[in-house]
């Protein structure tokens, strides 16, 4: 399980959701993606993000909400709250930014395909696509009756996708990352949320 999907302590909504899924439920894929599964599947993520790489240098702001557990460590470090830095700034090269998106490129794609493999807890996902600038995500569902994973995944990829924008030159203000259920059987959209809609 990586690191990425381990938040140690999360002060907002949309952070505590992206636990309850790539980290409970991360660590539930890995437990339930033994060899001996019966009901392994080869599905994986449909499409490809892509890395922009001529970046400008630049200093960046991380939102609290989109916070690795390294970055919020170090702010919890500082015991004095005056003292605290709500969002800290990183000065990032093009080549640093684009190294960073990769990494969390990498880490979509694979917590996806874990996903996608877990039928016990996510037994309706049946694909998941994202388009090249990971700023939208098709989930595609064979039932309306979602279990509590399938019905906080919406929320957890809109919340990488916006930390892979974050590194793609993009500022805050700018993020948006929208997810779609999709009903198998007739191709509608029944559900979407974007991730300014996170409260």
């Amino acid at each position: 399980m990586k690191e990425y999907f381990r938040r140690s302590s999360m002060h907002s909504k949309k952070k505590k959701m992206s636990v309850l899924l790539f980290v409970l439920g991360g660590m539930l894929c890995t437990a339930c993606g033994r060899a001996e599964r019966a009901d392994e599947t080869d599905v994986v993520m449909e499409g490809s993000i892509e890395i922009a790489e001529a970046l400008p240098d630049r200093d960046i702001k991380v939102p609290e909400y989109l916070m690795e557990g390294n970055e919020q460590n170090s702010n919890e470090e500082n015991s004095n709250p005056e003292e605290r830095t709500e969002e800290p700034v990183y000065h990032l090269s093009g080549e640093e930014q684009a190294e960073k998106a990769r990494e969390v490129a990498a880490q979509i794609e694979d917590s996806i395909n874990q996903v996608l493999a877990d039928k016990e807890f996510y037994p309706n996902v049946t694909g998941i696509s994202v388009n090249p600038e990971c700023t939208e995500f098709n989930v595609m569902l064979s039932g309306r009756e979602l279990s509590l994973y399938e019905n906080v995944l919406h929320m957890s990829l809109c919340i990488v996708g916006d930390r892979f924008q974050l590194y793609q030159g993009k500022q805050e203000s700018e993020l948006m990352t929208v997810v779609n259920y999709i009903d198998e059987s007739t191709g509608e959209v029944f559900n979407t949320i974007n991730s300014r809609e996170i409260d």
